[in-house]
């Protein structure tokens, strides 16, 4: 059915994040529809995490968090067979290419369906067939109304979105506004030629068909006379943040357009829509009255600054931080490279304002937090900006890491240091933002091997600063050891990090602790930044300390592991169409974790308080019911996995940090939150959401009711260990009189 508000509302006490965009929420509403209107079998909701690409970018396959992940959510939180007895069934599939569709899907009929092959290959011979039918008479009817508005001298509008914002009630008839007022109004994938549009100018990697419909489209509204361009953005989408601003600079550079860009949600502002509609029109037509003939110019190089081989002597390559810990490991693979890097101080409220003043708003705070710490150390006048590079990080895939590099471009830009290159860590760099620089396998080697000795450093340190009895000593000891594993690293390699771990975990063992009286335990899990960084989350660690808490927090290394791990896991299990490069380098780079795992487990076993860290292939084990481990958005799998294993071990209580607009966290952190909690009642789970704008009082707020909880349970434990201390002691007296007046050792026969 279509979508209505009564639909919309039906379902909206069923909604586990309520910044998740109108689409996502609208779900809910449709499956109540099916199952009490329709009174359907059974509800077929696959998850879909990656399809072919449909234009010139190669990297365009990866679907959006959310709509590959939701039916994860509906699973979990919202599930048709728990509520109605409706089987639902929710499939997870790869389709890196037409023949992963074919297989998987054969697979799966034959097994759930007990559908012929033959069948299954006809019906997606057919459906193939009607979708390209679909596709050559939409792009027939946009060649049609595009001649028809030349021929007449006007101009039409692309309304440019995702499939899912065609629905009238989630783009509030946004169409009519301009039929209306007799402009054509085109979808962008109604253009002709939408698929064939050069992409490489653009800023981003193109890493989904969607957006590279909405850039394509951008361009040849630019270059048209008779095209004008409006992007539909959804409430809460990260991504649309950095696609409007892209599209932005590309139609201004290309011809001096500007886009209207519309923001809508659940809200009926219809009113102000329609304001926005009329003015972006007339302001339109008195252009076109003027009769200026439109000056169409060449995209220019994205990155006209490059780091350059000169460049490596020459300047000071900047490296903000995710962890200080794991900056300072960048910063030593850096320098084995023979770049001069400086690993900055943790950023704080200057980092967080210039984050917010040259960022867009709705980008997430960790693109915001370590941008801002860029800028302030250039802004800090300790640094000559001539004489400077920024290392950022680089990931691509579904994740805005994937944009870090364009919007620090742009912020750079904005900010007046326009000159200062950038170097990622991304081997590909498809922009040649860095030709003078490549990460390379040793680099990365020592990276791998770093990281576990980093984690287990940070793990004893929470392990024995709550309970240390000289105050300091621990973050005093730990700053040394760090020091030496480090300082290992940068001059001999893998041999010194291991040389200065060993010395590490001596010096970590002569710390005075006393674990006598234990306090409770607190996992803190979510998106990696917020979780290392203390200037990110508030020094929450700190807090949760003083409060009487001991920290358990996810590893570093399985955030990086992870990316190696489900992408080899896919390759093997789904048996994906992968050049046989790419099979060799995730098995080869997931071995390398394991072999530095066990490097570091052998050394530091040699500490009291260390116990070998849980391996990804059994963390994944109890999980994989939850979220698969070939699962691929955001921290993926490491959420539930870690509170799983924890709660499993004792732990009550969880925090999960998100930055506001992480979509994968819709998924992975909220969406999984109210299945974890019926599997262990007793847990206490706390989403905790992050922007530039949150205060700590109102962290302390949310915090609040997990610290009065704690503090109860250990009186209430207290409690029950002076009863069964005072009942021993009764005991015992008893016990005394007895054998002096009887002279017998036992109550027995007396």
């Amino acid at each position: 059915d279509e979508s209505t508000r009564e639909i919309y509302e039906s379902g909206l006490s069923a909604v586990t994040s309520d910044t998740v965009c109108f689409p996502a929420k609208l779900v809910h509403g449709h499956l109540r529809n099916l199952v009490k209107k329709y009174h359907v079998d059974r509800i077929f909701m696959p998850s879909i995490t990656t399809v072919p690409p449909e234009n010139m970018e190669k990297t365009s396959e990866s679907m959006c968090a959310v709509v590959k992940g939701y039916p994860i959510v509906i699973r979990n939180s919202d599930n048709p067979q728990d509520k109605w007895n409706v089987p639902f069934d929710a499939p997870l599939f790869h389709w890196h290419t037409k023949k992963d569709r074919q297989r998987q899907l054969v697979k799966y009929m034959e097994e759930v369906y007990h559908v012929s092959k033959e069948e299954v290959m006809n019906a997606m011979h057919t459906a193939d067939q009607a979708q390209k039918s679909f596709d050559q008479q939409l792009k027939k009817r946009g060649e049609e109304i595009l001649n028809e508005v030349k021929e007449k001298n006007e101009f039409a509008v692309v309304l440019a979105s995702r499939p899912y914002q065609n629905d009238t009630l989630v783009n509030h008839d946004l169409s009519k506004m301009f039929t209306k007022a007799g402009i054509a109004v085109l979808t962008a994938d109604s253009l002709p030629e939408v698929n064939q549009t050069e992409l490489s100018k653009s800023r981003l990697d193109i890493v989904n068909n969607y957006h590279a419909r909405m850039l394509s489209s951008a361009i040849l509204c630019a270059q048209s006379e008779h095209l004008e361009y409006v992007q539909l953005v959804s409430f809460g989408c990260g991504h649309d943040a950095y696609l409007s601003d892209e599209i932005t600079r590309m139609m201004k550079e290309i011809s001096g357009k500007t886009p209207l860009i519309l923001k809508v949600d659940e809200s009926d502002n219809q009113g102000p829509l329609g304001i926005r509609v009329r003015s972006f029109l007339e302001t339109v037509k008195m252009g076109r009255e003027k009769h200026q003939k439109l000056e169409v110019k060449e995209l220019q190089e994205p990155y006209p600054v490059k780091f350059t081989k000169e460049n490596r002597k020459e300047k000071i390559a900047l490296v903000p931080n995710t962890s200080h810990a794991f900056c300072r490991i960048m910063t030593a693979a850096l320098r084995g490279q023979g770049i001069r890097a400086v690993a900055l101080d943790i950023g704080r409220e200057e980092a967080i304002r210039l984050g917010k003043k040259y960022v867009h708003n709705d980008i997430c705070f960790p693109a915001q937090i370590v941008i801002g710490e860029a800028l302030a150390a250039l802004e800090s006048g300790k640094y000559d900006d001539k004489d400077v590079a920024i290392v950022m990080g680089k990931y691509v895939g579904d994740c805005r890491l994937t944009h870090y590099g364009a919007l620090l471009r742009k912020a750079l830009d904005d900010a007046g240091y326009d000159h200062i290159p950038i170097l990622t860590n991304d081997d590909a760099d498809s922009h040649n933002m860095h030709p003078g620089f490549k990460l390379n396998l040793a680099s990365s080697v020592k990276i791998a091997f770093a990281l576990p000795m980093i984690d287990v450093l940070e793990e004893l340190l929470r392990k024995i600063r709550p309970y240390e009895t000289v105050k300091g000593s621990a973050d005093e000891a730990f700053d040394k050891a760090l020091d030496l594993v480090i300082d290992g690293l940068e001059k001999s390699g893998v041999l010194g990090a291991r040389k200065g771990f060993k010395k590490a975990i001596s010096i970590m063992k002569n710390i005075s602790y006393d674990r006598t009286n234990l306090k409770p335990q607190i996992l803190i899990v979510g998106e990696y930044l917020l979780n290392f960084h203390p200037g990110a989350n508030h020094d929450i660690e700190k807090y949760l300390e003083e409060n009487g808490f001991e920290i358990i927090e996810a590893r570093m290394t399985d955030v990086i592991r992870k990316t190696y791990f489900y992408q080899d896991s896919q390759i093997r299990e789904y048996h994906l169409n992968k050049p046989m490069d790419q099979k060799i380098w995730f098995r080869t780079a997931d071995m390398f974790f394991d072999l530095a795992h066990s490097l570091t487990d052998s050394i530091a076993k040699g500490h009291p308080l260390y116990k070998p860290a849980i391996r990804m292939d059994d963390l994944v084990k109890d999980s994989d019911p939850i979220i698969h481990h070939t699962f691929d958005a955001g921290e993926g799998v490491l959420i539930p996995g870690e509170i799983i294993h924890h709660a499993k071990h004792g732990c009550k209580y969880f925090l999960i940090l998100q930055p506001f607009g992480c979509l994968p966290n819709h998924v992975v952190g909220r969406g999984i939150s109210k299945k974890l909690k019926e599997m262990y009642p007793n847990a206490q789970i706390l989403p905790l959401d992050y922007d530039p704008d949150v205060s700590f009082a109102n962290i302390e707020n949310r915090l609040q009711m997990l610290v009065m909880n704690a503090k109860q349970e250990i009186l209430e434990e207290n409690e029950e260990r002076d009863r069964r201390r005072s009942h021993h002691y009764m005991e015992s007296d008893k016990k005394t009189y007895r054998r002096k007046k009887y002279g017998v050792e036992k109550t027995s026969g007396v």
